[in-house]
């Protein structure tokens, strides 16, 4: 069957970028949800996400939005798995007390 759906004008795309930007984020960056991931950076990285997605042709709001919030997620595995130590080594720890001193009191 034909898509017979007009081709959608560049403000239009640009508001629905915004709009599932928005949804995404206002979703994902609720009050009272703890996150590590700095909105500084998560910011444009979205920006950038959704306007790839839209260029793979995705081009309505709740799946650009459904999008953002699978890569929020996916930031939040990355960054637990850099903090994972890998094959269950642990991190050494070195501590020199040379050079140290301490100072008592009453």
């Amino acid at each position: 069957m034909p898509d017979n759906s007009l081709p959608m004008s560049e403000p239009e795309r640009i508001d629905l970028l915004v709009r599932a930007f928005k949804a995404a984020w206002d979703h994902y960056f609720r009050p009272g949800r703890q996150s590590e991931l700095l909105e500084c950076i998560t910011r444009p990285a979205l920006a950038k996400f959704l306007v790839s997605k839209a260029r793979e042709g995705i081009d309505d709001e709740p799946s650009l939005a459904a999008a953002g919030l699978e890569f929020f997620f996916s930031l939040e595995d990355a960054q637990d798995d850099e903090e994972k130590p890998v094959d269950g080594e642990f991190p050494s720890w070195s501590l020199h007390l040379e050079n140290a001193t301490a100072h008592l009191s009453e």
